[in-house]
């Protein structure tokens, strides 16, 4: 494939904006990367050429023929032959020069593509990069507002299911029996679908007035809770008071768990924020997200 020798690109012989130098080097050029045209057009050979160029060039064809031993006839016979491998090779030649255009033309339009394509591909980059950016504030964000909708909520773990519970009034012999006041009270409702598998009974979620009266009832956490204590039926299994979280934070919570307790022997919930702190250190650990585990554990 041929290449301008100013620009670098790969030029086709065949267009009539390439011209070719018939000097020593024999490169070729696109007409507007010449400086001087006209004067390259007149000598047909480029500048580099004309500053190497001799001052005189002097051609002598020389052909000898001993006509003692040669008849006309056979020497145009002779001529005929060579006229005709000559033909034969210019046609070869222009063939190759075609398929070369072809092939240079077609490379040329693969580099332009693929530069093209680079360009494309950082832009699309660029962009990913930035919705990437957005999705993250759009979670944070979301998982704000869920936050907030739960600020004045706890859950109640482990409260066994009665039939034909009434669960408001299960919850409001919680209260009077650690001097809580019912008036703060203002949902109560089961959450989960029952399953038949399922050992452990659906957690309850209570909406109260005001965050002040969520963390009076975050204050039963310190006390030892059963059933026994709510339904006097003498079942040992216990209840927790927790804050209720978001989907996402109680997964990331759970993972805690799971992944830092052999490191770490306190981890709990604050104030929707999950801690985690070692034995014999006082320096407590905030987790926001996965990335924050991987990066205790090393």
């Amino acid at each position: 494939m041929v290449q301008c020798k100013k620009c670098k690109q790969y030029v086709s012989l065949s267009k009539d904006e390439v011209i070719k130098c018939k000097g020593s080097c024999e490169s070729v050029f696109h007409k507007k990367c010449v400086r001087n045209l006209k004067k390259h057009m007149q000598k047909e050979i480029c500048e580099e050429c004309q500053k190497n160029e001799s001052p005189e060039r002097i051609s002598k064809p020389m052909i000898d023929v001993d006509l003692s031993k040669t008849s006309v006839e056979m020497l145009l016979g002779e001529v005929n032959k060579k006229l005709e491998i000559i033909y034969k090779m210019e046609r070869s030649i222009e063939e190759l020069k075609d398929t070369v255009d072809f092939y240079a033309e077609q490379y040329q339009s693969i580099i332009e593509f693929k530069e093209e394509a680079e360009r494309k591909i950082k832009s699309l980059e660029n962009k990913n990069t930035y919705l990437e950016k957005c999705n993250k504030a759009m979670e944070e964000r979301i998982l704000e507002i869920e936050q907030r909708e739960k600020e004045n909520n706890i859950e109640i773990a482990g409260l066994e299911m009665q039939n034909n519970e009434q669960i408001l009034e299960v919850v409001n012999v919680i209260a009077e029996k650690y001097n809580l006041c019912k008036a703060d009270i203002v949902d109560v409702k089961r959450v989960g679908r029952p399953k038949p598998e399922r050992t452990k009974p659906q957690p309850v979620i209570v909406t109260l007035r005001s965050r002040s009266a969520r963390d009076k009832w975050l204050s039963l956490r310190k006390t030892t809770l059963t059933n026994d204590h709510v339904y006097g039926n003498k079942s040992k299994s216990s209840i927790y008071i927790n804050e209720d979280l978001p989907k996402y934070k109680r997964q990331l919570f759970w993972t805690s768990k799971n992944e830092l307790k052999q490191i770490y022997k306190y981890i709990w919930i604050q104030n929707s924020n999950i801690l985690v702190k070692k034995e014999n250190e006082t320096k407590i650990h905030r987790i926001s997200c996965e990335k924050d585990i991987q990066n205790l554990k090393a």
